[in-house]
């Protein structure tokens, strides 16, 4: 998560919101926030996690969401899914490079 903070001024640029989801409670997540120093929302998919089951990425067997970047538009329409376990800097490049596409100006 903290490689979307080296590019926050291209996600102002492309007036995109970033949001993180994360399955820990409330304030387990506010505190990873305040901890990592994020410049957006990090929230809480605790105790359903009803977004990770909706959007595919909870993996039940170990309880957490795999590292998935989803781009929306502007009409909240899902426009592409990136998965990447290891390499974590190449979801902010990879969300930025979609925006472009989406004829947004980072």
């Amino acid at each position: 998560m903290t490689a979307f903070r080296t590019h926050t001024d291209a996600f102002a640029r492309a007036n995109a919101q970033v949001l993180g989801i994360s399955v820990d409670s409330f304030a387990a997540a506010g505190e990873f926030e305040d901890k990592l120093g994020l410049e957006f929302p990090l929230l809480s998919d605790f105790p359903k996690n009803q977004a990770g089951l909706d959007y595919g990425t909870y993996n039940p067997d170990f309880g957490v969401n795999s590292r998935t970047t989803i781009i929306l538009d502007k009409d909240r329409i899902v426009r592409d899914v990136y998965v990447e376990h290891r390499d974590f800097e190449s979801h902010p490049v990879h969300a930025i490079e979609q925006l472009v596409l989406l004829g947004e100006n980072p």
